[in-house]
């Protein structure tokens, strides 16, 4: 029988993912696309509503990222039985040029610059989840990068 309290699992394993470098959209790195955004909007953060499919800041590259995470999150539900109904909202913040901390960025500099992921789940019930992860970052730029295959 499912339980609600599996969700703390599901915001740990979706900040992880959502950090890591299996994260990708188009076959870029999508951590590195959202950093370029930022750059280009003048913001260190970008919210994300997984839900509604929403950033914010305007840009069609959000909707379509968004949607892409949120099925990523729908897989990890279907594994672990929890209905969609139990959300009520999920949102994912990523945060750039953010102070080192080794915890969550291991090799400084030599990668890019910090960034921290922060995803909350809030329940029907009115729980809030939350998890954290970081790691550096460069801006995306596809002359320096491999695109992964399987597209």
């Amino acid at each position: 029988m499912p339980r609600r309290r599996g969700f703390k699992g599901i915001v740990k394993n979706l900040a992880e993912l959502l950090s890591g470098r299996n994260n990708d959209y188009l076959g870029y790195w999508a951590v590195g696309q959202l950093f370029l955004l930022a750059q280009e909007h003048g913001v260190d953060t970008i919210s994300l509503d997984l839900i509604n499919y929403r950033g914010d800041i305007s840009s069609p590259l959000l909707a379509d990222m968004c949607q892409s995470m949120k099925s990523e999150m729908n897989r990890m539900l279907n594994a672990h039985k929890l209905p969609n109904e139990w959300i009520k909202s999920v949102s994912a913040k990523f945060s750039f040029n953010q102070e080192y901390q080794e915890k969550y960025h291991y090799w400084r500099s030599s990668l890019g610059k910090p960034y921290l992921v922060q995803v909350e789940i809030e329940t029907d019930l009115g729980y809030v989840n939350k998890a954290t992860q970081g790691g550096n970052v460069k801006p995306h730029d596809p002359s320096k990068e491999q695109r992964r295959g399987g597209l």
